[in-house]
């Protein structure tokens, strides 16, 4: 006998992600991630499954916070990033200073495979992370922030407030916090620890890192233009090393008008593939490329200028906070680069051929309505480890073979248990016509014993970005409402990403004009079917889905109830008080607040708060740093004092991610007021 989904089953799921397979192919480790019911807290471990028959095992002990597992060439050594206590002594005669430093900071570990105890490998001020193994296995590569501590202290060892000198736009990070004048830098260190050597340095950020097959370069990105504040995106570099020593300086090949991630060294070390998009006016729409080792500023070779999909994981849920970059993967033979791709509501792996590129419609290696998060491939580059969801499931581990006829196996069932006492719905896709006769992708999501002859309230939910996807994405939060009674309605208006650049592109300068009759389009297409109560709609969405949701009620009354979260209220404030508001709103404006208001303004909600008279509940969290509390605070405000029926739920503590990540207190009260203020107008 199966039950609806509740509000505590979160604390009930597990969440599986980082799947990294062996060099042999014949082991996973991954990371598993629970809710600790009584603590109220995320507790991370890594555990281990065979790629054949065999039980999985937990291979570290829980903490607050575990990823990155990372194995050494052999197979014989795992690292990973971890909060831990340890015994471990820093590798320094100042021991009692020393102590101090990376505590309660993340850390690099290393652990033997075959057994035994934990290592703490790196001792870094602000924590280390990116653990990457040389072809040797002797040495890692890994990241680390350098620059003042996070706090001074007197002689009896209370903190002093800091003082910051901020003289670049980019000094604060959602989700991370304020990062002021520390930057990122690679160094390396020793397998049997020591002293880390710093490789790179410099008033910027590097990261990526990616060794050669012969241990003797390491490519890496790194933003070293000018206007790298103001214009931000990354280049590839090469860093030569000898003896495990820099040689020279960092070599650059791309040419600075690209922001680029994830470099990958062919098998034979003469190219490089990366994924990119143009620094201004990408609409969020990344490209795989090649480019060889000997250029300089050159030239690379776009693989995928036809296809539809994206190259990075975009597709909505909210069982995990990351949107994931994998490295493209290389065929042992180099004619082939597997890629994490979104397209028309899902994630897949794609085989883009190295010599003809992708074509329109590249050929997957996960076929399905599937959401592929993440993905790594064996030495002998024939078998894949992804961790993979729809729906209806959260993510599991999954094997495959490289071959096109290969086989998907899953390899876990952390979720199994949970999912077999759940009644929940599977979504059905249909197509519709958008503005300009432009083809549109929905999706339903229909209450159990759903009888169509019958009226039931619909609930529009429109996603964020607006250069992210709906489609097979796991959501609790839409399961939640579904077995409340609603019908769930989702759509990807012009501006999601999956469709290719020019759908993307349509919505730049123009948020507010086409997009809402897309989304409306979609509202009528549901409601024309006849199991719609029209006097019972309501409409919720966050960050750009919590701009739409504020600028559908302030310009037609067609939903009885709405929610905004994390919102975006007002175009001209969003400029200055988001993380990235200057990058976001210069790129998508043209222009700026000072020279343009009346532009800003006309595509910002509060400009027509007078005329909302829809009950609007806003959730916003303090420590979002994405899109400001400021943000829902103008919209209440404003609201409260024409004495409207509004709410604010101010969350404490928590930043832009909160419905997919933040504290699992916070998630569960968020979901509480969703509840309550729909079923307070719909129900």
């Amino acid at each position: 006998m199966t039950r609806n989904i509740a509000i505590e089953d979160l604390y009930r799921m597990q969440f599986i992600d980082r799947p990294r397979i062996s060099p042999d192919g014949k082991q996973v480790a991954y990371v598993v991630t629970r809710i600790d019911d009584k603590k109220h807290a995320y507790r991370s471990s890594i555990w281990i499954s065979p790629t054949e028959d065999g039980e999985a095992r937990r291979f570290t002990q829980e903490t607050e916070l575990t990823s990155a597992p990372t194995w050494s060439p052999d197979g014989r050594w795992l690292a990973f990033v971890a909060k831990r206590e340890s015994s471990d002594q820093p590798p320094t005669t100042e021991k009692k200073e020393q102590k101090k430093l990376g505590k309660d900071k993340p850390q690099i570990w290393i652990m033997p495979t075959d057994g035994g105890e934990a290592r703490q490998l790196t001792f870094m001020e602000h924590g280390a992370s990116s653990p990457a193994w040389s072809p040797d296995g002797q040495h890692l590569l890994f990241s680390a922030q350098v620059g003042p501590a996070d706090e001074e202290e007197t002689e009896d060892g209370k903190a002093l407030p800091k003082v910051h000198v901020i003289d670049q736009l980019w000094y604060r990070l959602d989700g991370v916090g304020f990062i002021y004048e520390r930057r990122a830098h690679l160094f390396l260190i020793p397998r049997e620890g020591g002293e880390p050597q710093q490789l790179t340095d410099g008033d910027w950020n590097d990261g990526d890192a990616a060794w050669s097959p012969d241990g003797n370069q390491v490519a890496f990105t790194s933003d070293r233009n000018e206007e790298r504040w103001r214009l931000p995106g990354a280049d590839v570099y090469v860093l030569a090393l000898q003896d495990n020593k820099v040689v020279g300086e960092p070599r650059v090949l791309t040419d600075g008008s690209m922001g680029c991630s994830s470099p990958s060294w062919s098998t034979d070390g003469q190219q490089i593939a990366f994924i990119a998009s143009k620094k201004v006016g990408s609409a969020g729409h990344a490209y795989l490329y090649t480019i060889a080792v000997s250029a300089e500023k050159g030239k690379p070779k776009n693989l995928t200028p036809e296809f539809e999909g994206t190259a990075l994981e975009f597709t909505n849920s909210d069982i995990g906070d990351e949107h994931l970059m994998p490295q493209p993967a290389w065929s042992a033979d180099g004619k082939t680069l597997y890629i994490l791709s979104s397209h028309r509501g899902a994630s897949r792996i794609y085989a883009i051929s190295t010599t003809n590129g992708a074509g329109k419609e590249p050929p997957t290696v996960t076929p399905g309505n599937v959401h592929v998060r993440d993905f790594s491939i064996d030495h002998s580059k024939q078998t894949f480890a992804m961790n993979v969801a729809d729906a209806t499931h959260p993510q599991e581990i999954f094997v495959r073979s490289a071959e096109t006829n290969g086989e998907l196996r899953k390899i876990t069932s952390f979720n199994d248990a949970l999912l077999n006492e759940l009644h929940l719905a599977t979504p059905e896709h249909f197509t519709y016509e958008g503005a300009d006769g432009w083809p549109m992708d929905g999706w339903v999501l229909k209450p159990h014993n759903f009888d169509p002859s019958k009226k039931y309230p619909l609930v529009l939910e429109i996603h964020g970005g607006p250069q992210t996807q709906y489609g097979y994405g796991f959501f609790h939060e839409m399961q939640l409402l579904v077995a409340e009674g609603y019908v769930v309605l989702y759509t990807n208006p012009r501006g999601s990403c999956g469709y290719g650049f020019e759908f993307a592109h349509a919505v730049r300068g123009a948020w507010g004009e086409k997009d809402p009759i897309d989304i409306m389009n979609g509202v009528a297409e549901v409601v024309q079917r006849g199991y719609i109560d029209t006097e019972r709609m309501g409409v919720t969405g966050g960050s750009y889905g919590g701009f739409m949701t504020n600028w559908l009620i302030s310009h037609n009354n067609r939903f009885k109830v709405a929610i905004t979260d994390r919102c975006v209220s007002n175009m001209a404030t969003m400029f200055g008080v988001s993380d990235i508001g200057w990058d976001l709103s210069y790129d998508n404006l043209d222009t700026t607040p000072w020279e343009d208001l009346e532009k800003y303004m006309n595509m910002s909600p509060i400009k027509y708060v007078q005329n909302i008279r829809t009950p609007l509940l806003i959730i916003h969290s303090d420590r979002d740093l994405r899109c400001n509390i400021e943000q829902g605070e103008q919209l209440f405000a404003a609201l409260k004092y024409m004495g409207r029926e509004v709410r604010l739920v101010r969350f404490e503590g928590q930043s832009h991610g909160l419905s997919r990540g933040g504290h699992p207190r916070s998630r569960q009260e968020r979901l509480r007021h969703i509840q309550s203020w729909f079923a307070k107008y719909l129900q």
